[in-house]
């Protein structure tokens, strides 16, 4: 890694993180988590897909179940 790299690294893991969740809003955080909760319901994204395809057990949503089960198809 080069040394922005690592700069960069450091900064979001011992400054920037902790700070916001620190002193970040309970309701910045709130609405965080619902618009990611509603973002899996509506399909997820493509990681989420690919850990599906391989661990199809954790399909907890019909779209999951669907598509866990269009692969196996």
């Amino acid at each position: 890694m080069d040394w922005k790299t690592i700069i960069g690294l450091w900064w979001y893991d011992y400054v920037h993180f902790p700070l916001w969740h620190r002193f970040g809003s309970k309701e910045s955080k709130r609405e965080i988590k619902e618009a990611l909760k509603k973002r899996r319901k509506e399909g997820g994204c493509s990681a989420w897909r690919t850990y599906l395809a391989e661990h199809p057990e954790v399909a907890k949503y019909d779209w999951e179940k669907e598509f866990v089960k269009d692969i196996k198809g």
